[in-house]
């Protein structure tokens, strides 16, 4: 199966920072968790195929959609 599913930890309004690829969204949202749990905050989740992004803010335990999301 393709990963077309990009995970980036937002650093700065102008940085993001690869953290790795999944192969579906549900398996990028589980990075993201895994992820903030020791470093919460901002991340993007990019669908390749698709173009769209997914702006996510999340503590480890809880994720909401950041206002910049773009509609998924």
């Amino acid at each position: 199966m393709t990963k077309q599913f990009d995970v980036f930890s937002v650093e700065t309004d102008q940085d993001v920072l690869w953290r790795g690829a999944t192969a579906t969204l549900e398996e990028a949202k589980t990075r993201v968790q895994e992820l903030a749990t020791s470093a919460p905050g901002r991340y993007l989740i990019l669908n390749q195929r698709a173009g769209r992004k997914l702006t996510i803010q999340c503590d480890g335990e809880r994720m909401e959609p950041h206002p910049e999301t773009a509609v998924y």
